[in-house]
């Protein structure tokens, strides 16, 4: 008798599948991870689909387009870690051919940390992340050849050097008859969207269009503008000179141009952006409800002053924590 799946490898399923059918629909996607958690008895939030999405293209395992309502795997690649001592994360598609060669690999000869995620209460739990050890530069391509997936340097500041920059898009049509009831502005010193009437002032504008698909304009000089969401954000808060993001060093002897990056909760990052900060560690970032933050790990300085200066944000430095001894500060 086959065992039951337990809900803490349920991501791990969800990978295997999309590895496997390669790309599909998004809503069918949403659709599809939604079913898969109920059926094993998991209650969820109202964006727990959408949140998993979310987290697997950030680590890596899918690439998503939601405007084309599409999604797609990602090619499964092995790449180092910034500033993390001989770790390389292992990401992308999981097939099962792909599966069997690290399984196998893991007990023969290759040094495996499989981390679980725990997902908070009502989200649905992300695919392991697989770090793999190395001692040297040869050894780390020898092993992704030995798995049959792609070497990557690092990809974390690869993307760095593709950031877009946040702008306004081609002009476009302002909220049509449509928006009744739906239309909101983004206001951001409550820092969420709010209920409006009209569009007759300057900001970011977000309404249902006649699909019930979330449409997102810009409105400048009297002007509308496509935009995504999260740039829309960063060029509203830039407009009005509000700071979102931080940036910390690290303690450690050797660690100060390596640090933990601080984001607003209110203000997201776009989805390339979110990709590179978190393929610096291989983990999805850590929530603070108390402080309204996420914050990503592992993150070189020079990369965080990247996401920052594509953003139109002026990173703030925080003050470098002292370092301890035995728990007593040094």
């Amino acid at each position: 008798m086959t065992e039951p799946i337990r809900s803490n490898e349920l991501g791990g399923l969800l990978l295997r599948w999309l590895s496997e059918s390669r790309s599909g629909k998004a809503s069918a996607l949403r659709d599809g991870v939604r079913g898969q958690a109920h059926a094993r008895g998991l209650e969820l939030k109202e964006y727990a689909d959408w949140n998993w999405m979310r987290g697997a293209t950030a680590l890596g395992f899918i690439d998503l387009d939601l405007r084309a309502d599409r999604w797609s795997v990602a090619p499964p690649v092995l790449t180092r870690l910034p500033h993390a001592d001989g770790l390389a994360l292992l990401t992308g598609a999981r097939t099962a051919r792909i599966s069997a060669h690290i399984a196998k690999a893991a007990q023969e000869w290759m040094e495996l940390i499989s981390v679980p995620h725990r997902p908070d209460a009502g989200e649905v739990p992300l695919p392991d992340t697989l770090l793999v050890q190395y001692e040297d530069l040869k050894t780390l391509r020898d092993t992704a050849e030995s798995l049959g997936v792609r070497y990557v340097p690092c990809a974390a500041r690869q993307l760095a050097e593709l950031l877009p920059q946040a702008e306004l898009g081609c002009e476009a049509a302002p909220p049509g008859g449509s928006t009744a009831n739906t239309l909101e502005k983004y206001e951001p010193r409550l820092q969420r969207f709010v209920a409006m009437d009209r569009d007759d002032e300057d900001g970011l504008y977000r309404w249902r269009g006649a699909d019930y698909a979330r449409l997102t304009r810009v409105r400048r000089d009297g002007v509308f503008h496509a935009v995504e969401r999260e740039a829309g954000i960063y060029l509203e808060l830039a407009r009005h000179r509000i700071s979102a993001m931080r940036w910390r060093p690290e303690s450690g002897p050797g660690r100060a141009g390596v640090g933990r990056l601080f984001v607003d909760r209110y203000a997201p990052l776009p989805a390339l952006h979110e990709r590179a900060a978190v393929l610096c560690s291989g983990f999805p970032p850590s929530t603070s409800r108390q402080a309204q933050t996420r914050a990503y790990d592992n993150v070189p300085r020079a990369l965080a002053d990247a996401i920052a200066a594509s953003l139109c944000q002026t990173l703030e430095i925080m003050p470098r924590p002292a370092a301890t001894v035995g728990g007593r500060t040094k």
